[in-house]
């Protein structure tokens, strides 16, 4: 079960993201409305029984100040022992803040890089306020579309000379194709192309995690287009610190998920009844049963997915036979009946224009003559009198049958025809 999380803010280096600043009362006020439990190191890094007590420790971005080797040890075991460290710099890194967080870092395989970030493509008002969608899925990037990196300087994470299970370092933000820094060489500031560039970094250190950014300018209230008000700032922000904080117990591993709104009720519901812990051991139970029977559930839902298919693909075929039914009829009663003298008319304009000689094949009134002798039309299996079918062309100036079928209109008219009939011969009884 998750307790509630203490965070400690580092006051003894001369850091920039204290509480009592109003240029981070955004932040501020997200602290103590989330319910975190809050404290200072005022005294530094001396003791490890110290630290113990807090979940995370947020060391931000030391300016004119330096961690002594006994505070980069004592940090490294808490670290190690399953402590927590958000760590932040800003523009220029250890260079320009005159600071040795690198010395720290470097335990956990990555580093601050001396450099300033840029996008000349991509960016919020300024270049250097470059706008990140190029994000890794991560439980801390949960649902995390869009950041803001103001001000800010990029990590590297460094080659392991041996693989170390006990370490696990994850890029999970990176800049745009156009982004570029302006990076210390060691003796001078210089300016180069840095596509994809490292900008989050994330790591599990034995039992500790660590998450590092180059980026102090997002916990800011200074500016809401690139603070921590701007696009998706808040949610990493408060993604990070729920990560930080959080119990990860030895049954799993803590996972962000959606789930959908009648279960998320139903859930509720049952831990109401049968009083259990939280929502995991609903899930645990359900992935469980899931494995355990996990054959037979697929085979189910082979076969709930074939009969979908069979009767999606019945319904579209059923669909289009309509549909081409339909539009047969429409297009039938567009084409007006016609005399032999149309015909005539029609054939003559063909040849003046083509200049050859046409030839009425079909007799119409030979073929006229023979339905009249027959006096019916028998259409499948059902038989219609020509009487009836000229009745139509006269009133309509539409053909009754087509295509071997009667026609849509021409069935409507016959009903109506016979219903009339019906009325008649019950008036005159």
């Amino acid at each position: 079960m998750q307790k509630k999380g203490t965070i400690a803010l580092d006051y003894s280096h001369n850091n920039k993201l204290i509480v009592e600043d109003s240029s981070f009362q955004d932040f501020t006020n997200f602290l103590f409305t989330s319910g975190y439990k809050l404290g200072k190191i005022q005294a530094g890094f001396d003791s490890l029984k110290k630290l113990e007590q807090y979940d995370c420790i947020i060391l931000s971005s030391p300016n004119n100040s330096k961690l002594s080797e006994k505070e980069i040890e004592v940090l490294e075991k808490y670290v190690r022992q399953g402590g927590n460290i958000l760590m932040l710099s800003s523009m220029g890194g250890d260079q320009t803040n005159r600071t040795n967080l690198n010395e720290l870092t470097n335990y956990f395989r990555f580093y601050f890089v001396s450099d300033t970030v840029e996008d000349s493509m991509n960016y919020v008002n300024l270049q250097r306020r470059p706008l990140i969608t190029n994000i890794t899925p991560h439980i801390i990037t949960d649902q995390v579309k869009k950041i803001v990196f103001s001000s800010a300087c990029s990590v590297k994470a460094m080659e392991f000379l041996e693989d170390n299970e006990d370490i696990k370092v994850e890029i999970v933000a990176n800049g745009g194709l156009n982004t570029w820094h302006r990076v210390y060489d060691g003796k001078d500031w210089i300016e180069e192309d840095s596509p994809k560039i490292p900008l989050l970094v994330v790591v599990e250190y034995y039992e500790g995690k660590v998450v590092a950014i180059g980026n102090l300018s997002m916990f800011s209230s200074l500016g809401s287009e690139y603070g921590f008000s701007a696009f998706d700032n808040n949610l990493l922000i408060a993604n990070i610190l729920k990560f930080l904080t959080s119990d990860v117990i030895s049954e799993g591993k803590l996972i962000t998920i959606n789930l959908n709104l009648d279960l998320f009720h139903w859930t509720n519901k049952v831990l109401k009844d049968q009083d259990w812990e939280d929502v995991s051991d609903v899930i645990n139970l359900a992935v469980k049963y899931f494995k355990d029977n996990y054959s037979d559930a697929i085979k189910e839902i082979k076969r709930i997915r074939e009969e979908k298919l069979a009767k999606k693909i019945a319904y579209e075929k059923s669909k289009t036979k309509i549909e081409e039914e339909t539009s047969e009829e429409k297009i039938l009663e567009m084409i007006p009946v016609r005399k032999r003298e149309d015909l005539e008319d029609i054939i003559g304009a063909l040849e003046e224009v083509t200049g050859e000689k046409y030839e009425m094949t079909i007799d119409l009134d030979e073929v006229e003559e023979k339905a009249v002798e027959e006096k019916f039309i028998e259409v499948g299996g059902i038989k219609y009198t020509i009487e009836e079918t000229k009745l139509f062309k006269r009133e309509t100036s539409k053909n009754a049958i087509w295509h071997g079928k009667p026609t849509k209109g021409f069935k409507e008219w016959l009903e109506e025809k016979r219903k009339r009939e019906k009325i008649s011969a019950k008036i005159k009884k």
